[in-house]
């Protein structure tokens, strides 16, 4: 029987260190995949930090345009008051009477320029 023992622990010998062979190359491949991991996280810092400085740039330009955004209500109340239908006619009656003036105005001088000639 101890050929037979002997075999068998000789079998689970080489069992023992075919498994650890594996356990030692599942290892191998779980660091490399880490490594890879670990170099996307490194591209993803750069990128958050190209990111972060465009970002600052943008908060700097609302920053400048502060003021001018605080006056579109302004803007926007007086375009409401243009709306107004009498002012738009008033403005509208203007027009007409001033072009016809500087029209009449206009050939008055033009005329004159000529020396009244015909």
């Amino acid at each position: 029987m101890t050929t037979v023992t002997e075999s068998d622990i000789k079998e689970l010998k080489d069992l023992i260190l075919a498994f650890r062979e594996d356990v030692d190359r599942r290892f191998e491949q779980v660091d490399a995949r880490f490594e890879q991991i670990d170099s996307r996280f490194d591209e993803v810092k750069v990128e958050l930090n190209g990111i972060d400085k465009r970002l600052t740039v943008i908060e700097n330009r609302l920053e400048d345009w502060k003021p001018a955004m605080s006056k579109i209500s302004d803007l926007a109340e007086k375009v409401g008051e243009l709306k107004n239908w009498k002012q738009i006619g008033l403005v509208f009656v203007t027009a007409v009477i001033s072009s016809i003036f500087s029209g009449t105005i206009g050939g008055v001088i033009g005329w004159l320029i000529r020396s009244g000639k015909a």
